[in-house]
């Protein structure tokens, strides 16, 4: 008898031995429940039901997640214990045989016309039997495929058997994709000596074996059991791909992969390649034209292969198009140093301020054609701040104008300004008393005619401006405004600066490691920065900061998301790491790294660079910048100076214990002192529209409400109270 016929005769012999018992099981199921519920005989038949269901019911579920074969044949095993524990349990709740009867032989028909546990049973005996005896390869020989005259399946087996990678295993099966052009891209089955299992073939060993890169070999596994693999070789495939070829190819890959989650609702467009810069580009449109991208940019990540954080894709939404751009490497890797010609602002004041992940330079403003420009910068400690406040001081004194310097606390790399400015100092007094001399500096400009006799507001270019441009600057300037003694009219003075100083050529640039609209930050000061600034937010650490500083910049979609700690770098993979290989840890910091606000969109960039750390530092520093700063007119400071406000604003406060405090005039004689309760009340909405219609006496209704706004004050409120006063 063959060992076919055998295996058949055995299951027919199993089967019916299993529906005899099915048999047997039915009538018992019928008696059992109905004439002694509670009895040993009936409780073991029960037990004997319900434990092989809930084992069945366990390994199901620990099956669950890679359903297969293997699942089918479990859930049939367990189906008559399960169907003959719910049947018995019924029997019981039940009255009468007459029900309990037709059901118990029901079940009994069904099982045996299946015979669940003789089928699970020749499922798996079939597929031992397939994995042992699965079809081979036609070519299962020692001779070469090339033997006959073909020279490339001659010279690749060669390649093969030369490498270590081989072993004692064999290539069979070559196959050529493209015989009749010419190509290179081949697969082929690998065997394994009879009785071993092929080794683990890594792709990396594999390419070096046919000199070629990682990324063009796939191994697979096959269906004629362990002794076997394939491997499948595309170099021309990739070449082609990544020099902008197969376009048909790339549209089916990205329906399949981008256009359902990454780009929901997109088709590609077309794909390039920029070889010199190293970077893919992929253009995509909506499918619906009346539909908005929504792209999701980590399953855009994950499908192009680029880790979230590295900072090197990027996606770029114009109407219903979409560009994605995938870069080889770190864009912002690159440090690029500052000049002196980058830091000269042109006629429209524009300078450069840093590159973008484009490769592209980005422009701050010195000033617009309707003023002087205000700035507004956010950045936590080491994310490039202070840096950036040098870059700009040296693009204002590039453009002949003046600039006045604060920081709350001591900061090294801005001390080095020092020189190269009209003034500088640190502390909340310090800073107090510059913003109450740029105040008073807006009246006194306010009265100064041009050449032909006539005022009018300050523009770049004007001919005849009696005064230079006036920047002023301040560093930590939210912790400036929580100081108690100082910060309410520190915030008050910078509000009435942001709203009224660019008529007068006095600019306000303001920064800080948080920009929220509380305390010193108004409403008012921050929307005057929005608008005639290209604000610059640098790393602000986590999400809810960026968020913050971001709040009211750009629309609610374009915030973008934090910055990581580092990007780039080498990674190990996961057969690295199990070596035991240790990571260079040569990742790059994010210092300099941040977005800077261009018409309402954030525009990832590196700030440009100079070395300010080191022994030259000031040599550094005086290359950016002219020989002599510039200053006030001769005009200006006499004029400040008779009001007590050009004295020596690093002078401690004369009697803080009363809140008074003092300034000395520039030849050292002592002003009178201007006194400041301890405890300043907070301004109502009545004297905020009183000292602004004092300042600009020409505003109209709707310019007072939106400047005196904030900072607790409402638009109802400012409306009230300026009808009430006109």
């Amino acid at each position: 008898m063959s060992t076919a016929a055998a295996f058949g005769h055995a299951v027919r012999r199993r089967a019916r031995l299993e529906r005899a018992v099915y048999g047997a099981a039915a009538l018992g199921l019928a008696i059992a429940p109905n004439t002694d519920p509670t009895g040993p005989a009936h409780l073991l038949a029960l037990g004997a039901a319900s434990v092989p269901a809930v084992f069945t019911l366990w390994r199901g579920w620990r099956q669950a997640d890679s359903p297969d074969a293997g699942l089918l044949k479990t859930a049939m095993r367990g189906l008559p214990f399960a169907t003959a524990a719910v049947l018995d349990v019924s029997a019981v709740l039940t009255a009468g045989w007459l029900l309990d009867t037709v059901l118990a032989a029901g079940w009994g028909a069904v099982m045996a016309a299946l015979a669940p546990l003789t089928r699970a049973g020749t499922m798996h005996r079939a597929q031992l039997a397939l994995a042992a005896a699965g079809p081979a390869p036609d070519h299962d020989s020692g001779h070469d495929d090339g033997a006959d005259g073909d020279p490339f399946g001659r010279d690749i087996r060669a390649m093969w058997d030369r490498a270590p990678v081989s072993g004692a295993t064999r290539l069979m099966n070559i196959t050529r994709h493209d015989e009749g052009g010419g190509g290179v891209d081949f697969s082929a089955l690998v065997k394994a000596p009879p009785g071993h299992p092929v080794p683990d073939l890594d792709p990396r060993h594999v390419a070096a074996a046919f000199g070629v890169r990682a990324e063009a070999v796939n191994v697979l596994t096959t269906g004629h059991g362990p002794g076997w693999a394939e491997i499948v070789l595309t170099p021309d495939a990739l070449d082609a791909a990544e020099n902008g070829n197969g376009d048909e190819d790339h549209t089916a890959w990205w329906a399949k992969k981008i256009a359902r989650r990454g780009l929901p609702g997109s088709v590609l467009e077309y794909r390039t390649r920029d070889t010199i810069r190293g970077v893919t580009h992929w253009v995509a449109r909506m499918r619906d034209d009346s539909e908005t991208p929504r792209p999701h940019i980590d399953q855009l990540c994950t499908a192009l292969g680029v880790p979230r954080d590295d900072l090197r894709l990027f996606v770029h939404v114009d109407g219903t198009r979409v560009h994605v751009m995938v870069c080889d490497e770190p864009p912002l890797a690159a440090v690029t140093l500052a000049t002196r010609a980058d830091l000269t602002p042109d006629a429209r004041g524009y300078w450069r301020l840093g590159v973008s992940h484009t490769g592209e330079y980005v422009r701050g403003r010195a000033h617009r054609p309707e003023g002087i420009a205000l700035g507004l910068i956010g950045g936590v400690s080491g994310s490039g701040k202070s840096q950036l406040i040098v870059l700009c001081v040296a693009a204002d004194a590039n453009a002949g104008m003046a600039s006045w310097v604060a920081t709350e606390g001591e900061d090294g790399k801005i001390a080095l300004l020092d020189r190269h400015v009209d003034r500088h100092g640190v502390g909340a007094l310090y800073i107090l008393r510059m913003l109450r001399a740029a105040v008073a500096l807006m009246d006194i400009r306010g009265s100064m005619p041009r050449a032909d006799g006539r005022r009018r507001d300050w523009k770049p270019g004007d001919p005849g401006c009696p005064y230079r441009a006036l920047t002023v600057y301040v560093d930590e300037y939210l912790a400036a405004t929580m100081h108690p003694r100082y910060g309410e009219e520190t915030g008050q003075l910078a509000e009435l600066l942001s709203v009224k100083g660019r008529k007068y050529g006095i600019g306000l640039k303001l920064a800080g490691q948080d920009i929220k609209v509380d305390d010193g930050f108004t409403t008012t000061a921050r929307n005057q920065l929005k608008a005639n600034s290209r604000p610059v937010i640098l790393n602000m650490g986590d999400a809810a900061a960026t968020r913050r500083a971001f709040d009211g910049l750009v629309a609610g979609e374009h915030i973008p998301d934090p910055l990581p700690g580092e990007y780039g770098g080498t990674r190990l993979s996961i057969e690295d790491r199990i070596a035991g290989e240790e990571s260079p840890e040569d990742a790059i910091g994010v210092g300099g790294v941040g977005w800077i606000v261009i018409k309402g969109r954030p525009v990832l960039m590196r700030t440009l660079y100079v070395d300010l750390g080191g022994d030259d530092a000031e040599t550094n520093l005086a290359t950016l910048f002219p020989d002599s700063p510039a200053g006030l007119t001769g005009y200006e400071i006499r004029a400040l100076d008779d009001q007590g406000l050009l004295g020596d604003w690093n002078d401690p406060d004369p009697d803080p214990d009363d809140g008074h405090d003092g300034g000395h005039r520039a030849g050292g004689s002592t002003t009178t002192r201007t006194a400041k309760p301890a405890r300043p009340h907070r301004a109502t909405a009545a004297d905020r529209v009183t000292a602004f219609l004092a300042m600009v006496p020409t505003a109209d209704r709707q310019m007072v409400i939106d400047a005196v706004t904030g900072d607790g004050i409402t638009p109802d409120a400012a409306a009230a109270a300026y009808d009430a006063l006109t």
